[in-house]
């Protein structure tokens, strides 16, 4: 680490917050959290997280599944508040106040607003607050070219804003097998990438996750950006006990993607 309290994102994928039955997991939130807290307390609040999970809380209350832009926007506007009062209660109980940051691609793009992001969010972190930010689906649209596609993407563009040193992407799987583990049995974990080229890309398994909007491919492509911006990218399974500790300790099956040390 190159320096003691490295800002660092945290970035939760849906298929980490789901159950088997498709439902939000409140186990591995709860395990989150506490992890989120630790790491909080030992990096003296520099600390940001990228929650994916609205859409499915949404859904899961109005019990569809939704399929159309306007369905997706509409559990979102339900999910996010369903979403962001499970982890209030469950940061609460750690001492730790949070703040939602919804935002878009045109507010990442555009310079007045990307100043008025620094500064909030700068505040809150100087306050002691964990900022939960998520892509604000119920206005971001496709169809109008102002939606990043999925969190990994935003995950990037924030930590890129905001000089993070290090982001560490929770998903389902232990990281980057240079097969599909879900489908070969002889998968290899690659526990180590100097510089993400397009050998490694051609690893990444193409589909999509069935929870969330991403998948292996879209993280190494946002892996890639992170890694030409000098930031550390590490990609592990979110719902191992202990993961972000272990992580930061190097001491994790996961993948580790590093920076490239460049001026910044």
């Amino acid at each position: 680490m190159t320096c003691k309290n490295p800002l660092t994102l945290i970035k939760i994928g849906s298929n980490v917050l789901t159950t088997p039955s498709r439902l939000l997991d409140l186990n591995t939130l709860r395990e989150l959290v506490k992890q989120i807290s630790l790491l909080h307390a030992l990096y003296d609040g520099q600390v940001l997280v990228v929650s994916s999970g609205a859409i499915l809380s949404g859904a899961e209350r109005l019990q569809i599944t939704p399929t159309t832009v306007q369905e997706k926007q509409a559990a979102a506007a339900v999910g996010q508040i369903l979403l962001m009062q499970e982890y209030a209660a469950m940061f609460e109980k750690k001492g730790i106040q949070i703040a939602q940051v919804l935002l878009t691609k045109q507010s990442l793009i555009e310079r007045d607003s990307q100043q008025h992001i620094r500064n909030t969010i700068d505040t809150l972190l100087k306050h002691g607050v964990i900022p939960i930010i998520n892509e604000n689906d119920t206005v971001a649209t496709e169809e109008l070219d102002t939606r990043f596609g999925d969190n990994d993407q935003l995950s990037v563009h924030v930590s890129a804003l905001l000089n993070v040193k290090q982001m560490i992407v929770l998903t389902d799987i232990d990281g980057l097998f240079h097969k599909n583990p879900k489908i070969h049995a002889d998968a290899v974990l690659i526990k180590d990438i100097p510089v993400l080229n397009d050998q490694y890309l051609g690893m990444a398994d193409h589909s999509k996750s069935s929870g969330g909007s991403g998948g292996m491919n879209s993280k190494l492509l946002a892996a890639r950006q992170a890694q030409l911006k000098g930031i550390d990218v590490y990609i592990c399974n979110g719902k191992t006990p202990g993961i972000i500790q272990k992580t930061l300790m190097d001491r994790t099956d996961g993948t580790h993607i590093h920076a490239l040390q460049i001026n910044r």
